[in-house]
């Protein structure tokens, strides 16, 4: 999430990445904003973590310590037009996650049907990607934990964020085939499903960090609020 705080380090590294073309040492963004490095440190890598820096080791040419790699980042793509995108991602973010933390199983159906139509109005992929994310776990939430758990677990196994983005909508559109009614939602679904993995491959590396980050968040969220079963 861009906060006031990470996005004036965010501001500063571009300015400097744009002044010099090279990758930036934290150290370098923590004497221009007047902070110790470790601070730095710790928000540049939060800012990686979002997906608007990407992490580049370099090779120290300093006398004393000749050879040894150096932590530098460079700004993503993600971040060259982070204006409007942080906006009306942090909206986004809020709402999905908002919605699949506070829904109940049985309101499944009319929620989804809800994000659907939400959807051609969003213009980011990476948002549109997080809509169609949401409306999956939405739809397997009304299948029960059980769904979700196997969807967390195919993310446990992969080992590049594309990756695991990829094999989670592989698990749930096998999941919402197999084990739920087919009906007009369900086919829907499987439509918006094979639409998001063509955009997850069209996705850079930062837009994949970020959009796997947020759905580890709105996995657990849809686990944690799964209804008990009516005795």
């Amino acid at each position: 999430m861009l906060t006031r705080r990470r996005t004036q380090f965010l501001e500063r590294i571009k300015e400097i990445y744009q002044e010099t073309g090279e990758p930036v040492h934290y150290i370098t963004v923590a004497e221009a904003l007047g902070v110790s490095k470790w601070t730095a440190y710790d928000i540049l890598q939060e800012l990686e973590k979002d997906g608007f820096l990407e992490r580049k080791y370099v090779v120290n040419s300093n006398e004393k310590t000749p050879g040894r790699s150096m932590i530098m980042f460079v700004p993503t793509p993600l971040a060259a037009g982070e204006g409007n995108f942080a906006v009306d991602w942090q909206e986004a973010r809020a709402r999905l996650l908002e919605t699949v933390g506070n829904l109940l199983p049985r309101e499944a159906g009319r929620v989804a049907r809800e994000l659907l139509e939400e959807i051609p109005g969003k213009a980011h992929p990476v948002i549109t990607c997080a809509y169609t994310l949401t409306v999956l776990l939405v739809y397997l939430k009304s299948l029960g934990e059980k769904a979700l758990q196997l969807v967390r677990g195919a993310l446990k196994n992969a080992r590049r964020p594309e990756a695991g983005l990829l094999l989670a909508t592989g698990t749930g559109l096998g999941l919402a085939a197999n084990m739920g009614p087919q009906g007009s939602l369900a086919g829907q679904l499987a439509a918006y499903l094979n639409r998001l993995q063509e955009q997850i491959e069209a996705l850079n590396g930062g837009e994949h960090k970020l959009l796997l980050e947020f759905l580890h968040e709105a996995l657990e969220r849809a686990i944690k609020k799964v209804e008990s079963p009516v005795l």
